[in-house]
């Protein structure tokens, strides 16, 4: 089964007859189109995010739904049967089936932050089979996150440092008193990397805050499904009012679900440090530290 795209032929495979590391350079070299970053394409391994110009291969936002799309292309799968989650709901899972198309479902893509994790994605939906020495290489998406904002910080910080360096007068004063307070927010942020504990604390927090959010709009759909029943066989016009306000509340919540999803398991994975996180963390800590050095040496 072949699916053409620009005139290249993609010749898609069963994925459950490729090892891991074929999925997964597969999967790179079919988001190659997307990446506007070279340099760090050029060198990008598993752990290496979609998004981001600073260590990431510089992928807008925007095309990650492409991305789903070209790994859907390029990989059959036997997991083709819908099934309903509910009677009469056109929502639904996927069970076995005939060898097919691959169908990565609607939000199940959220945590696929790199190609390695694009990887365990397919695993974890039962695509293919779970290989425990492929995930060990693979970093964690909490990891990916945190580890990606002290990148982002680290650079601003550098770049903040290097515009002050060549002002005078009260601009240089005001661009000092900014590299301080940024030199500081970096070194809060590298004790707060430094602790595994400290750093799952703090998400659990974010979590938390997340989830009553999502609680608050799952009460306010709760009300407008109230007033719906109590206007059942009365005024049409108000009705349709309260089916539109249903609507806009139904697309907030599924939109806070998703982002909880990702505060949820961010949360959870924060605190569970192996040696691969280890050395992602170490590589952007010494950036934090340089970054605030370069800024200490400002007068």
């Amino acid at each position: 089964m072949a699916f053409m795209r620009k005139q290249a032929v993609v010749e898609a495979t069963d994925i459950n007859t490729l090892p891991p590391d074929e999925v997964e350079k597969r999967i790179t070299a079919g988001v190659k189109k997307y990446a506007t970053n070279e340099a760090n394409f050029a060198k990008a391994d598993g752990n290496t995010p979609y998004l981001g110009q600073i260590v990431g291969m510089g992928i807008e936002s925007s095309n990650l739904a492409d991305i789903t799309m070209s790994i859907e292309r390029q990989f059959l799968t036997k997991l083709t049967t819908k099934v309903p989650l509910a009677d009469g709901s056109a929502e639904y899972k996927l069970a076995p089936g005939e060898l097919g198309k691959l169908r990565i479902l609607d939000g199940q893509d959220a945590l696929a932050a790199t190609p390695g994790l694009s990887v365990k994605m397919l695993m974890d939906l039962g695509h293919m089979p779970s290989s425990a020495s492929y995930l060990d290489k693979v970093v964690s998406f909490a990891y990916i996150m945190a580890c990606g904002d002290g990148w982002k910080m680290a650079d601003a910080l550098k770049k903040m440092t290097a515009k002050a360096e060549k002002l005078a007068g009260a601009e240089r004063a005001d661009a000092l008193s900014n590299v301080k307070t940024l030199a500081a927010q970096a070194k809060d942020y590298d004790t707060l990397l430094a602790d595994a504990a400290k750093l799952s604390a703090a998400k659990q927090k974010t979590y938390l805050s997340d989830k009553a959010s999502c609680d608050a709009l799952d009460n306010e759909l709760n009300v407008v499904l109230d007033k719906i029943k109590g206007h059942s066989g009365g005024d049409a016009a108000a009705i349709a009012k309260l089916r539109t306000e249903e609507a806009e509340v139904r697309t907030r919540l599924k939109m806070s679900a998703a982002k909880l999803r990702v505060s949820k398991d961010v949360a959870e994975a924060a605190g569970r440090r192996r040696p691969i996180e280890d050395q992602k963390v170490a590589e952007v800590r010494k950036a934090l530290q340089e970054a605030v050095a370069a800024a200490q040496t400002l007068a």
